[in-house]
This record gives C-alpha cells, sequence and structure tokens, in this order.
C-alpha cells in the first residue's frame, strides 16, 4: 500500500512538474510574441516615436523634413465591421475626435476599456463623432491579426478605423512622435487646436479635448 501510494505521489509530482513546464513555455512564447509584434510595428514609425501614459512631460520632437500638416489629407481606412471611412466623413459633423494608436503600444490598448465611455458621452452630441485610427493596421498580415484581435477583446462602442501609413496621410503621421494621441477635426477636415498626448481618460485631458471640440465647432460653423 505504501509503495502504491508513493508511486501515486510521484506520478503527481511528475504532472505537475509537465503542467508547470507547458506553461512556463506558453508564457515565455507569448513574450516572445508581443516584443515581435511590437518591434514590427515601430518599424512603420517616425524615429524617436514614443509610447507614454505621461501627460505632463512635453515631448522633444525630433526633426522631420517639412511642416507638420494642419490636415490628414486624403485617406480610406476601413472599421472593425469592414465598412469604409474617408476624410468625406468628416462633413458629417462638426467635431470628429481621433485617437491615434498602433498594435504595439501598450498604452494605447490600456485605455481602450475606457475609451467606451469617453466615446458614448462624446456622441451624445449629434454634432461630435468619435473614432480610433490604427496607424499600422494594414501594415501585413500580421499587424492586420493583432489589429483584428486587439478590437475583439475590447469591443469597441465606436469606429475603430485601420489605415495604410502612405500617402497624404503619411505626412501627417511622420509628426506624431507619441502614443496614444488625440487630434479633432472639423467638418472641413482641418486639425484644430493642440495634440492631446497620452492617455484621455484624466480630467484634465477631457478637458484639453473638450476645449478643441468647441474650436473645432466654431471653425466649423464660420
Amino acid at each position: 500500500m505504501k509503495n502504491k501510494s508513493k508511486m501515486i505521489l510521484t506520478l503527481m509530482m511528475a504532472a505537475s512538474l509537465a503542467a508547470c513546464g507547458q506553461k512556463d513555455a506558453k508564457e515565455e512564447a507569448k513574450t516572445k510574441e508581443d516584443v515581435k509584434q511590437e518591434a514590427i510595428s515601430k518599424e512603420d514609425l517616425p524615429e524617436g516615436a514614443k509610447i507614454t501614459n505621461d501627460t505632463t512631460t512635453p515631448i522633444e520632437e525630433p526633426q522631420v523634413e517639412g511642416e507638420k500638416p494642419n490636415t490628414l489629407g486624403k485617406f480610406e481606412a476601413k472599421d472593425q465591421d469592414g465598412k469604409k471611412f474617408t476624410n468625406e466623413d468628416f462633413k458629417n459633423y462638426d467635431a470628429t475626435v481621433i485617437n491615434l494608436w498602433f498594435t504595439g503600444c501598450s498604452a494605447c490598448i490600456q485605455e481602450m476599456p475606457e475609451l467606451n465611455k469617453v466615446a458614448d458621452d462624446f456622441k451624445k452630441d449629434d454634432k461630435v463623432n468619435f473614432v480610433t485610427l490604427c496607424t499600422d493596421a494594414e501594415y501585413d498580415q500580421s499587424t492586420m491579426d493583432a489589429f483584428k484581435r486587439i478590437i475583439g477583446e475590447n469591443k469597441p462602442t465606436y469606429q475603430a478605423l485601420g489605415v495604410k501609413n502612405e500617402g497624404e496621410i503619411k505626412k501627417y503621421l511622420d509628426h506624431v512622435f507619441a502614443y496614444p494621441t488625440t487630434i479633432v477635426v472639423d467638418k472641413n477636415g482641418n486639425i484644430v487646436g493642440e495634440d492631446v498626448v497620452g492617455a484621455i481618460t484624466s480630467e484634465d485631458q477631457l478637458a484639453k479635448l473638450k476645449e478643441n471640440i468647441k474650436l473645432a465647432k466654431e471653425a466649423s460653423n464660420k
């Protein structure tokens, strides 16, 4: 009986160690995949760009050729349901809030659960729209898969757009040096106010954003 008990105990310990080994291997593989994903995503960012939760320290912007445009220019994006969105859609609202992010940005993903509340609050005003714009969703199949996974996990109540970082919109995105960054566009496609850098879930950040929305409405109604 004692020998049988020892044998059972030995088998249980072996099974436990095997399970731990498998868990460690999975966690290591996940970590490697996260690093790989972030590296792929950063390839399409301007040199010196940062991921930040810091909303108080000014970002030192590297020198980039040309002045920062005050418009996103012409572009075409698709949301999580495959619906097309272009710069022409800005005409439907006096102010469009655009939260910029990319798939390797941990700070961007961390704020997503709160963005539903922010978006739902803004959209109580039928003259204001709220969207997010993933700047590397169309980089390759890996980032597209990551985009779909992140959106699937966070279930946004707003349009989550994926865009190719090329053409006219690239001229603007090359001047974005911190993620997440949130901008506001008037109905004519012009970007108004200062970029809101970092998560927009604090009272100070929301106050900056609301001021930009006010400026966009004023510009749209001139």
